[in-house]
């Protein structure tokens, strides 16, 4: 393995004593990542839960929370910092609308007025009207809407299975309980804890339309994939970057000396939301550890990478090698680079290439070759013992 390669990793994880009743924070020695020249330290995790009742499991979830609420922004379905806010009628159906085939009608002007309480001039007349068409939602009885009021968990369970194709017809019984059980077996419902009439939060639709974006439409095709191109992680989780591969500046690479994070990005860190290898992160651990960075500028995000990735992680050293096709020699399949700590002598990590843009970067035409100083974002695939790195880029270290 690569970092995987040059060690095993090793992870520490302590609790000390709590003092005083009052101290419910649960310490568990803080997380580190392997140093990203390969070496695997053993170091220990603390994550301090200060305040009644969070725990490790809390602290878990705030991080997925991260991750889920950068996908949903990005998808430009919500965009808020007012996470507690509930969540309105009118505001849900522009969210639906958003998050569909009529995504890029979402923001059009409404001309007619469908329902008496909403004006053609309101901002989310044209969802209203989207959302009720398709059957997404429904008015009440007298014609009206009622978009000041709030989402209740019941109306959006309705709404977010009819956007993946279910109508009443495919029910039976009761059916406010037979779409609650579909709801649940799509794990629409995952970071979500209403009752059937409570209102949902903005956080609340962060993690449902997150969930939208992970579940099968009735016809049994991932939803985010069909509407958005989504791709996933091993996890099952939204593949993030993917979301940003078009408007991402990077590979950076954090040069060894200065490790300076901030002359990187053209924003404040102060403003930032920082991963490294797909893990909640800060300023210090990604000095420390980083090898390469990109951002995003207007989202302010950034995402770095190490050698002590799991599944996509940075390496950076020499190139030793570079292997060609046996029955094309001018197309390069693999390459060898000795990191820091290896000598000339060692076997060197080993990174397949495939992809004709990455293949020409490291042929006979391309701008790299043996001995050049490199730093290679790679993924793998394959159980540790049999694992396959990739590359996917590639920056040299001038």
């Amino acid at each position: 393995m690569y970092a995987a390669v040059n060690g095993n990793q090793a992870m520490d994880l302590e609790r000390d004593d709590l003092q005083g009743a009052d101290d419910l924070a649960v310490k568990a020695d803080e997380r580190r990542m392997e140093m990203r020249r390969g070496k695997i330290i053993a170091v220990s995790l603390t994550v301090c839960a200060v305040g009644a009742g969070m725990t490790v499991n809390a602290y878990a979830a705030s991080t997925t929370f991260e991750m889920r609420k950068k996908a949903v922004s990005l998808l430009g379905i919500i965009t808020t910092s007012n996470y507690q806010a509930n969540v309105t009628r009118g505001e849900f159906a522009e969210l639906l609308v958003k998050a569909s085939d009529y995504k890029e009608a979402a923001n059009a002007a409404g001309t007619v007025s469908v329902f008496a309480d909403v004006s053609s001039k309101s901002q989310y007349s044209a969802a209203i009207r989207t959302a009720v068409t398709n059957s997404w939602m429904s008015g009440y009885l007298g014609g009206n809407f009622k978009p000041d009021e709030g989402i209740t968990m019941r109306d959006a369970i309705k709404a977010v299975l009819g956007v993946l194709g279910y109508t009443n017809k495919d029910f039976s019984g009761s059916l406010q309980e037979s779409r609650l059980a579909k709801f649940k077996s799509l794990s629409l419902d995952s970071g979500i804890y209403r009752d059937l009439d409570e209102v949902l939060t903005r956080e609340d639709c962060i993690n449902l339309f997150y969930n939208l974006m992970k579940a099968k439409t009735k016809e049994g095709n991932q939803y985010g994939s069909k509407i958005f191109d989504l791709t996933y992680n091993s996890d099952g989780e939204i593949n993030t970057s993917s979301i940003l591969d078009n408007s991402l500046k990077g590979p950076k690479i954090l040069d060894n000396d200065s490790r300076n994070l901030k002359s990187l990005v053209p924003f404040s860190l102060k403003d930032a939301t920082m991963f490294l290898n797909g893990e909640v992160s800060d300023e210090s651990e990604i000095n420390d550890y980083a090898t390469v960075i990109y951002y995003h500028e207007e989202t302010k995000m950034i995402f770095a990478y190490s050698n002590g990735g799991e599944n996509k992680g940075a390496t950076e050293g020499r190139i030793k090698a570079i292997y060609y096709d046996s029955n094309d020699p001018f197309t390069p399949v693999k390459v060898v680079l000795n990191t820091d700590y290896q000598d000339n002598g060692g076997e060197g990590d080993e990174f397949q290439i495939s992809g004709s843009e990455l293949q020409y970067l490291f042929s006979v035409y391309g701008e790299f070759e043996v001995d050049d100083k490199v730093a290679i974002v790679w993924e793998k695939s394959g159980s540790d013992e049999n694992a396959t790195y990739t590359v996917v880029d590639v920056v040299g270290d001038y």
